[in-house]
């Protein structure tokens, strides 16, 4: 966490920021140790947009590339139809839950593939299905050598 005095923002980035929308805020997080966008909720806390990071993950002060990026994201601002929006929500959105579930089936596969045995006689013993040993004979060693008899 950060110790120290908290650094502002430039002020011509405020400006520029306000001018946007007066309801955007840029404030210094010390758990994060970045500045955070923020909108101001009709009901609630800030909401945190975006951290502003430079190229390496570390510490920057916002600018110009900042602003840009808020005015990209505005889906508003964008002078695309309401339907054509929902439609670009929508197929992302559907992207987005294909790529979740494509991961999740490679997760388990994944996890499975080493542990199927162990994961059969798990399932069996949960669901009380009948008696799951293994699926190898067990077969009692014999002893080795010659056996000697007390006198």
């Amino acid at each position: 966490m950060y110790k120290g005095i908290v650094p502002a923002p430039d002020s011509v980035f405020m400006k520029r920021l306000k001018r946007m929308d007066k309801k955007l805020d840029c404030l210094f997080f010390r758990e994060h140790e970045h500045f955070v966008i923020t909108y101001d909720r009709a009901t609630g806390d800030k909401a945190p947009i975006f951290m502003v990071k430079n190229d390496f993950g570390g510490f920057r002060q916002p600018d110009e590339r900042d602003i840009k990026t808020l005015w990209n994201a505005d889906c508003a601002r964008s002078g695309m139809s309401m339907k054509h929006r929902l439609n670009k929500m929508a197929y992302a959105s559907e992207l987005y839950a294909r790529e979740k579930r494509k991961k999740a089936t490679e997760m388990i596969r994944e996890r499975t593939v080493d542990d199927k045995r162990q994961l059969i006689n798990t399932f069996g013993k949960a669901t009380n299905a009948g008696k799951y040993n293994s699926t190898f004979r067990r077969i009692t060693p014999k002893p080795k050598g010659q056996s000697i008899s007390p006198i």
